[in-house]
């Protein structure tokens, strides 16, 4: 199969982060996606389907594919999600440090060192925001933790539509701690006071999905917390601006293999004489998608740039940006499926399943008219020419909080 690199070697020069070793590891990280890919079982076993992804997963990182660090490590990663939608949208968690990333970044040094070795080594963290009444609106959640003699919090309330459920050895929660505030804590995913029910999506089945309940779960907040104490807003949108832009290069990466699958069934079919000529309506479709393909993705690396350099307009960006990149890949594999023909509609073929997923993606971190609702309010509160950092307790900041 036609790698994902020869979408994205032309990009090189509008890149410069990357340096020729940055490449070369691309590169492997393609060629391992090549040939490790074709040994896994069919999607349809979706227990099957699921363990093998965590065992790619933990194969890729004693390969050794990591990001580097620094800023060039988040443009890195970017591509590499790119690199691994390309062959398939549930591939989106086979390398890079995803929720986990917020431990290492805001957790206690304890818990930066205990969570960093198990993310190297190929561990899942997952993230537990969301709730039935507010949907991704954290500034509703009622998850709420109370104090014991002890000093210890116990943390009680119900999660829903929890992405890598069973999958995760933690999760980082966000709730209201004792004075009302929210906070953030990483909890193991491994205690008994937690109680998991697994629901069946219609798109993105690779990793199990559902609802997390806690029961009186023990945290102690000298060591767990990840940020300060009631800082979980701040915690939530620093690491969204960072997390969105890579949530959209791998729905890009999907439109970009759907594309190449396409393009390259009607080149064969040209060669072999079974197709005459390809119509020029379908000529337009490839060129228009391969286009915007293209234009979102360098969109979603300028997005990461501004989020690895905390640039107030990160958010902003990472916000729509998502939305725009993924209504981008939804709407160019709609497109293109036509073009392949009745085989394209079978339920196993990798357009009808890429159709699904990317419908997936239009409730995942965030439902699109609620990002692209918030990008209105910050265009109307904050000029974004002239945009400021929302700073908590402000006017601007409780105008997004109710938009968000």
């Amino acid at each position: 199969m036609t790698s994902a690199m020869t979408w994205l070697d032309p990009l090189r020069t509008s890149v410069p982060e990357i340096d020729d070793s940055g490449w070369q590891e691309l590169h492997r990280l393609a060629g391992d996606f090549g040939s490790l890919c074709g040994r896994g079982p069919a999607p349809q076993d979706t227990p099957a389907w699921s363990r093998w992804l965590l065992d790619l997963r933990r194969e890729l990182a004693g390969r050794g594919h990591r990001a580097p660090a620094g800023r060039a490590g988040l443009i890195w990663q970017a591509l590499a999600q790119f690199t691994a939608g390309f062959h398939d949208l549930d591939l989106r968690d086979a390398t890079g440090d995803g929720h986990g990333a917020m431990i290492l970044a805001e957790g206690t040094p304890q818990a930066a060192t205990r969570w960093g070795a198990l993310l190297a080594a190929g561990g899942l963290v997952g993230i537990a925001a969301t709730e039935r009444h507010g949907g991704s609106r954290i500034q509703e959640i009622t998850t709420r933790a109370i104090v014991r003699r002890d000093g210890t919090w116990r943390l009680t309330g119900e999660k829903c539509w929890v992405s890598r459920l069973m999958e995760s050895a933690g999760f980082v929660v966000f709730f209201r701690d004792p004075d009302g505030r929210i906070s953030a804590t990483v909890v193991d995913a491994g205690s008994q006071r937690l109680e998991r029910e697994v629901i069946e999506p219609f798109g993105l089945g690779g990793w199990s999905w559902g609802v997390l309940r806690l029961h009186e779960l023990p945290v102690d907040p000298a060591t767990d917390l990840v940020g300060r104490t009631g800082d979980g807003l701040r915690v939530f949108r620093r690491h969204f601006a960072r997390f969105r832009p890579l949530v959209t290069a791998t729905a890009l990466g999907t439109a970009a293999g759907a594309h190449t699958l396409v393009t390259g069934a009607l080149a064969a079919k040209t060669r072999v004489g079974v197709l005459p000529r390809v119509r020029d309506n379908a000529l337009v479709v490839i060129g228009r998608t391969h286009a915007e393909i293209t234009a979102a993705l360098l969109a979603a690396l300028t997005t990461s740039r501004l989020a690895a350099d905390s640039h107030p307009h990160a958010d902003f960006a990472a916000r729509v940006g998502k939305a725009a990149g993924v209504d981008t890949a939804v709407r160019a594999v709609a497109d293109l499926a036509p073009l392949i023909g009745a085989a394209g509609f079978q339920r196993a073929h990798p357009i009808a399943k890429a159709r699904a997923d990317l419908t997936g993606l239009l409730y995942a971190d965030g439902i699109h008219d609620s990002l692209y609702r918030s990008g209105g309010v910050t265009l109307l509160t904050e000029p974004v020419a002239e945009v400021v950092p929302i700073r908590p307790g402000t006017a601007a900041a409780d105008r997004y909080d109710k938009a968000a």
